[in-house]
This record gives structure tokens, C-alpha cells and sequence, in this order.
């Protein structure tokens, strides 16, 4: 039978010798972010100078792809009980074309199954991943119960880096973008309110990241 019936015979066997080559890639390809991106793409200087914003950042990253493993879950069970249930039809149906019609949405659905396992498991290894991270940036200096404690510092941190490499030609929204929030932390935040450490931190730069 060819898998392929749109492909002509030259190309369906092509296809056909192509496929355990094939089959290994789909398997193995990545699905999501590797490890190298998550560390210095996601995580990156600048985004978040400091360890307390990498580490919340990977309890975002983190948290939703639990919450889109959970709703995956949903969408497997579901598929599941419709694919015994088309078997179930399948059986009992006299008609030929609907016995085509249901053995096409049977292959549909076994597809779609195995495409949501693939999709699954490397949610749980990027899972897993983060969960590496988050242990590797908690040093015991930042608050890892309370978003809030750091977050100052961290934004703080992230726009005068921005700052830095403004320059004439970005656009006015671009620049409104860094200087607006960046103003307004230095005119309006009283400094002194702030955790006395935590200052001292900002302008020695040990709570950030060295490269």
C-alpha cells in the first residue's frame, strides 16, 4: 500500500527507501528549546543580569510548559476514547466507503496520538531542564518564594544595559521603551526603601552573572 498516494511511483518509492532515515528524524528532532538555548538565549545577560531574575524567568518557562503538558494530557485521553470509539464503529459498519472513511480517521488519530507522546516527553525533558537551572542560579542570595523581593533590581539592571546601546538611529518608541520605566525608577523609587544589600549588590554587581 502507498503511504503517499499523492506522490508518484518514483517518488513514493524514494520515500519508501527514505524511511527508516526518516523515522529517526522525526523521532529525534527537537521539539523545543535545547538546553544551550534555554541557558544563553532565554536566560542571557541582559534580559536578566541577575541570578534572581534567571531563576524566575525559569519558573515561567517551567510553569508553563507544566500547565501545557496538562492540557496536552487532555487532548491524548480525549483522542484516545475517540479512536476505541471509531474502532468500535468500525466493526460494526456494513457500508464500504464508510468503512474507508472511518479506517482513514483511524490512521488520523493513531498519528496524532504519537505526535502528542513525542510532544509530551520532550515537554517533561524541558521540564527538567529549568527545573537543572533553577537549582544550579539558587545560591541562597535572592528570594526564591517572593517574585517581588528582586524584581527591582533585576529591571533596574536590564535597562541601564539597554541604555547603554541606544544610540540616534534606534526609533523614539524604542528608546521611549527603556528610558520611560528606567526615568521613573530613578525619580520615583525612594532608594532608601529599598533592602540596604540589595543596593549595595546593584552597584557592586554580585548578584550578577559572571561571564
Amino acid at each position: 500500500m502507498n503511504e503517499f498516494p499523492a506522490l508518484n511511483n518514483e517518488n513514493a518509492k524514494k520515500m519508501e527507501a527514505l524511511r527508516e532515515e526518516v523515522e529517526d528524524s522525526f523521532i529525534k528532532q527537537q521539539v523545543y528549546r535545547t538546553e544551550a538555548q534555554m541557558r544563553y538565549s532565554v536566560l542571557n545577560d541582559n534580559s536578566f543580569p541577575t541570578r534572581a531574575g534567571k531563576y524566575w524567568q525559569c519558573v515561567r518557562e517551567q510553569a508553563s510548559m507544566y500547565e501545557n503538558l496538562a492540557w496536552l494530557s487532555f487532548d491524548y485521553r480525549k483522542d484516545k476514547i475517540t479512536l476505541e470509539q471509531t474502532k468500535e464503529i468500525l466493526e460494526n459498519t456494513t457500508d464500504k466507503y464508510e468503512k474507508q472513511f472511518l479506517q482513514l480517521e483511524i490512521e488520523k488519530l493513531e498519528w496524532t496520538l504519537r505526535n502528542h507522546e513525542r510532544v509530551g516527553n520532550d515537554r517533561v525533558r524541558e521540564i527538567e531542564a529549568w527545573s537543572k537551572l533553577k537549582k544550579e542560579l539558587d545560591d541562597g542570595s535572592f528570594d526564591t518564594k517572593n517574585v517581588e523581593t528582586d524584581k527591582l533590581e533585576d529591571m533596574y539592571q536590564s535597562l541601564l544595559a539597554r541604555a547603554e546601546v541606544l544610540n540616534p538611529h534606534h526609533g523614539p518608541s524604542e528608546i521611549l521603551n527603556v528610558h520611560g520605566p528606567l526615568d521613573t525608577i530613578k525619580k520615583n523609587i525612594d532608594m532608601t526603601m529599598l533592602d540596604a544589600e540589595h543596593i549595595k549588590r546593584s552597584l557592586n554587581g554580585s548578584n550578577t552573572i559572571k561571564k
